[in-house]
């Protein structure tokens, strides 16, 4: 569960309460607070204001959460590649349908030991859950044992990585 803070405003000169789901808000400068905590999936939250009259406005709103990032499974390479110049290597994986993927290939740093980001590249969802992306190596590029990285984030601001099991040799020998 996640706590949320509910904010709003009201105006009424003879305003006697503001309730959320039934329990007292906090009213202050035409301004109502209230914290709640809202379970995985569909939240319905309600608002009354009612005036010392009797007279009451009601706002009502849903409120989808999600907490857990996707998972990835049937990552790819899970065997050690080598490339030269020109040669491509697929990548994909999968996961939910609906994600927004992309991959990097890690570099090994000669000089420090240890491994620098590239760019992250988009990968495509091809068939629902199943993302792929290609990466071609460059005459410029010579990695011994580089590490493929892939990202997938939800809807709901999720992300989830992981790494191949599989390292790539471009225009390097094993």
């Amino acid at each position: 569960m996640k706590q949320l803070l509910l904010r709003g405003t009201v105006s009424d000169d003879n305003l006697n309460s503001v309730k959320v789901n039934g329990q007292k808000a906090d009213v202050k400068d035409n301004t109502f607070s209230y914290r709640l905590l809202l379970d995985k999936g569909i939240n319905k939250i309600k608002v009354v204001a009612q005036d010392k009259a009797g007279n009451k406005i009601t706002k009502s709103v849903s409120i989808d959460v999600k907490y857990t990032a996707p998972e990835i499974s049937d990552l790819v390479p899970n065997e050690d590649k080598i490339l030269k110049s020109g040669e491509s290597v697929k990548i994909e994986f999968d996961s939910e349908p609906g994600l927004a993927s992309n991959f990097s290939i890690l570099m090994p740093l000669t000089n420090a030991g240890g491994i620098a980001n590239a760019t992250e590249l988009p990968m495509k969802e091809t068939s629902s859950g199943h993302y792929v992306g290609y990466y071609t190596a460059t005459t410029n590029v010579k990695a011994p044992g580089a590490v493929v990285e892939v990202k997938a984030a939800d809807s709901y601001g999720n992300i989830t990585t992981q790494r191949a099991a599989g390292k790539l040799w471009i225009n390097a020998k094993k």
